[in-house]
């Protein structure tokens, strides 16, 4: 296994440790979010584990610093370019994915 990604994480409220240079640049790091609706399974096909890891730090950094109860990924494509949205680029062809979550302080838990 390799170990060139972090194994401590920090999550500041800015957000500034997601979406790594890596990902901005490299186009090859790509999500690919698809649903088959026979069976009701949902695919993430991630096309490299740095791509895999700065979807876990957008997922953590909303974990953690979120208060609007949704995150959502969507392919954002630019002149034949996808973009990097909320730290991931996704395929042009992905479904967007939407992660729901309680919005404790709508009811003043936070748990």
């Amino acid at each position: 296994m390799s170990t060139e990604l972090p194994t401590t994480i920090v999550i500041t409220p800015e957000g500034d440790e997601i979406s790594s240079l890596s990902v901005q640049e490299g186009l090859h790091h790509v999500l690919r979010a698809e649903c088959d609706t026979r069976n009701r399974d949902i695919y993430l096909s991630f096309s490299t584990r740095r791509a895999m890891y700065d979807f876990a730090l957008s997922l953590l950094h909303e974990s953690v610093h979120g208060t609007g109860g949704l995150q959502e990924f969507y392919p954002l494509v630019d002149n034949g370019t996808a973009l990097v949205v909320n730290g991931v680029r996704m395929s042009g062809d992905s479904s967007r994915l939407f992660v729901f979550y309680e919005n404790e302080s709508a009811n003043g838990n936070v748990t």
